[in-house]
């Protein structure tokens, strides 16, 4: 596994399709952090990939500037977001009309991992 750090995001590459990130308490992600943040993990994903995104610290987004980057990232084609309590920045549909790609909410991380497999399985 490899690990990329900067100073508001953790980035976790857990294999050749699948990164973790995780937003560090109380930073905002804009579209330019997203787009920095996201650079970085297109130059280490060879193929297609998978995003999870782990929403345990309290941290803001712009959300139309961030899903704008990711949006034009080709070769990232799901996110998968982890949330450890019910409230979530926005409403899950809100976020699925935002994101191109397969987007789903789930619990833990081993689960949207395993999701995520599938969606790349799927679109092979």
């Amino acid at each position: 596994m490899k690990y990329i750090d900067t100073d508001f995001v953790h980035i976790s590459i857990l294999d050749d399709e699948v990164v973790l990130v995780e937003a560090m308490y109380g930073v905002e992600i804009n579209a330019e952090k997203s787009k920095y943040a996201n650079e970085l993990i297109e130059n280490e994903m060879q193929g297609v990939y998978g995003m999870i995104i782990d929403r345990k610290a309290d941290y803001s987004i712009a959300p139309v500037g961030v899903y704008k980057v990711l949006n034009s990232l080709d070769k990232l084609k799901a996110i998968a977001i982890v949330t450890h309590s019910k409230r979530n920045f926005l409403p899950v549909e809100t976020e699925k009309n935002l994101f191109n790609g397969a987007l789903a909410v789930f619990d833990s991380i081993h689960e949207a991992h395993k999701w995520i497999k599938l969606e790349l399985e799927n679109k092979a």
